[in-house]
């Protein structure tokens, strides 16, 4: 009986057992939370690095050239410049704010900053046909790969030049000069997996089905194409995008489309010809939160009133009603609203079945000068 008494005394009982599995899944979770916390916190702190970088880039490049880069589509084309509304129009304001919001580039900073293009696309490097050029070093001579020559004027490679190619500013329009002083690259490319290329369905770009970001493919890839755009992504393999002030318009269609190398004063003038937003027109840009004292109006309210209204909100900083440029990356969700600075739910643009609640608040945005 002694014996019996000491065993029993020594054994764990079943609440015993189940409390202490209870505290270690605890602890494993909390190291979980922590662990993954931290890995956040890292590839934020990447992303803002890697947008930084090209802040820096974008300001060296204008040093340069004299003149940010242009806006470029997912195919490496001129992107369409927003609808100037006439102003006897119904609601001329509506639909041009509606029109900018989608006025950025996913293709710009690998066009101007890398300068990955061949010799008939920026003026250096490869050509796929050698005799166009004979008095030219072979390609293979051409050493360092990267760079670009002078974009001139149109900030295209005189691919509006309205008679010596449709003057729309595409890729296949480009008429760059091989010859002259070799600008770039601006940005060094340290990871890998920072440069990708897209891909599309016929003439659509291929993106994910749950946030919606372009799909972003790398060599060995079954989707990975060397005749496709590339891009600079986030640390979470999505495109980073690219905003500037929008560039002159020219009032008369039938003349070229340039003077992209212009500068003009800022303003919030939608109404005019040689008007253009600020970089706060851009929703998606404004700050979800505003430090005290810090906060502004600008001109084009947003949607948070609906999508017909012409009521909003107007909040946004000094530091998007002065700059030129910005960089946006839509953080570690990687998802975004662009029609609302305070996406809460119930809004338009954030309701239904797929509703988010405050995708915004994580978004990463670096301003340039």
């Amino acid at each position: 009986m002694s014996t019996e008494r000491i065993t029993s005394q020594r054994a764990f009982t079943l609440i015993e057992l189940l409390i202490t599995i209870s505290l270690i899944v605890l602890l494993v979770s909390i190291l979980t939370l922590a662990l993954s916390s931290a890995r956040t916190a890292a590839q934020v702190a990447e992303t803002r690095s890697r947008l930084s970088s090209l802040l820096q880039a974008t300001v060296r490049f204008k040093d340069d050239v004299g003149y940010y880069p242009a806006v470029l589509d997912t195919q490496r084309n001129l992107a369409t410049l927003p609808v100037f509304p006439s102003p006897n129009s119904g609601s001329p304001q509506q639909s041009y704010r509606y029109q900018l919001q989608e006025w950025h580039s996913i293709t710009s900073p690998a066009e101007f900053l890398i300068g990955y293009g061949n010799r008939e696309e920026d003026g250096y490097g490869r050509t796929d046909d050698p005799t166009l050029d004979p008095d030219l070093p072979n390609s293979s001579a051409e050493m360092p790969r990267l760079g670009i020559r002078h974009p001139s004027i149109d900030g295209v490679w005189r691919a509006t030049d309205f008679y010596a190619s449709s003057g729309e500013g595409r890729l296949e329009d480009r008429r760059p000069s091989p010859r002259g002083k070799l600008f770039g690259p601006y940005l060094e490319v340290e990871n890998e997996q920072m440069l990708g290329r897209i891909a599309f369905d016929g003439s659509t770009p291929k993106t994910d089905p749950v946030t919606g970001q372009y799909k972003v493919f790398y060599p060995g890839d079954p989707d990975y194409d060397v005749t496709q755009p590339m891009v600079l992504v986030d640390t979470w393999g999505a495109p980073i995008r690219y905003y500037r002030s929008l560039y002159p318009n020219p009032a008369n269609p039938a003349l070229p489309m340039s003077g992209i190398a212009r500068v003009f004063p800022p303003s919030n003038r939608y109404d005019l010809p040689d008007g253009r937003p600020m970089l706060s027109d851009f929703f998606i840009l404004r700050p979800f939160r505003f430090d005290p004292d810090k906060v502004i109006d600008s001109t084009l309210p947003d949607y948070m009133d609906g999508l017909t209204s012409d009521t909003g909100d107007t909040s946004t900083s000094i530091e998007l009603q002065a700059g030129r440029f910005a960089y946006f990356s839509a953080g570690p969700d990687q998802k975004m609203n662009k029609h609302i600075r305070a996406d809460y739910i119930g809004l338009p643009d954030n309701d239904g079945a797929d509703a988010t609640d405050e995708v915004n608040a994580d978004n990463i945005i670096e301003v340039g000068p």
